[in-house]
């Protein structure tokens, strides 16, 4: 019975001693990390935000009367109102802006300096980035002609058209290619 005892008692002593150790430590590995992040966090990309209309010129610009050109034009925007917001998942733009088209007409050999309001307009679309490039496409499926586009400053081109009214009942169409800057 002492046997017993003592292989009971010595039974009981290893279940407590081994109840009581710790379990292992998790061997921790270090991964390298080649994208700069931190350990499996999605960055966001630097075009993510809020940019600000900062420049605009106007070029090839393009006077008609009743479908007849009658002159030309070049210019630049001033009195800029407006930004651009670019958010992520889903990757989507929109933009509103408004200016003055400070422009400088040229009817049948004389120069004419013009002021055209641009009424408040607004667009949205999509977004991709690759290589540090970002790329625009309309929500109509047009692809928008980014010139350049660093973590600060894009400049992309679209097109101006406006109506410049001389007179009563005397409108002329104004269109041209158009130079945005946008800057964070």
């Amino acid at each position: 019975m002492k046997k017993l005892l003592v292989l009971l008692s010595l039974s009981l002593f290893v279940v407590a001693i081994s109840s009581c150790k710790k379990p292992p430590l998790p061997i921790i590995e270090e991964v390298e990390n080649n994208g700069g992040g931190s350990g499996g966090e999605d960055e966001i990309s630097p075009f993510v935000g809020s940019w600000n209309y900062t420049k605009i010129n106007l070029t090839n610009g393009i006077l008609e009367f009743m479908g007849n050109e009658i002159g030309t034009f070049e210019g630049t925007g001033s009195k800029i109102v407006g930004e651009v917001i670019i958010s992520e998942s889903p990757n989507v733009y929109s933009t509103e802006i408004s200016f003055t088209a400070d422009v400088d007409a040229m009817f049948f050999g004389q120069t004419q300096p013009q002021q055209i309001p641009v009424e408040k307009t607004t667009s949205t679309g999509t977004w991709t980035e690759s290589g540090g490039n970002i790329s625009l496409t309309d929500d109509n499926g047009n692809a928008i002609a980014v010139i350049s586009s660093t973590s600060s400053k894009i400049v992309f081109t679209g097109n101006f058209a406006n109506q410049l009214e001389l007179g009563p009942n005397f409108l002329l169409d104004a269109t041209s290619d158009v130079e945005f800057t946008i800057e964070k």
